[in-house]
């Protein structure tokens, strides 16, 4: 069971996704740019800057988009289980379409998607 830790360096484009399940345990470091991350059972979504981390605190969906030209760094469980970069241009429709129901589900609960 001892496999380490894992760790994972990306480099994402402005609007890249990433979506990490059950990744409690996970720490996000921003090395370049910002992202917005949102986690399942959240009230609010958080801004990473370039220099700042976050561990995710909750299994469920976690998920991450790129504000600009971002390199992200992942230690922890959801780096092994990553899933490969969802670029925002892959299949918009789908993308909107959950992002659109996502923030119809939130948006009596402070949800409000940077831009």
């Amino acid at each position: 069971m001892g496999h380490g830790t894992t760790f994972r360096r990306l480099a994402l484009a402005p609007g890249d996704l990433l979506n990490l399940d059950d990744a409690r345990g996970t720490t996000v470091s921003v090395g370049r740019g910002q992202v917005w991350l949102t986690q399942y059972g959240d009230l609010a979504d958080h801004v990473l800057d370039a220099g700042t981390s976050w561990a995710i605190e909750r299994n469920g969906r976690t998920i991450l988009q790129a504000q600009n030209a971002t390199v992200v760094d992942l230690t922890g469980p959801g780096a092994s289980n990553l899933a490969v970069p969802l670029a925002s241009t892959a299949e918009p429709f789908q993308v909107s379409a959950w992002i659109e129901r996502v923030a119809n589900e939130w948006m009596d609960r402070r949800w409000s998607p940077y831009l």
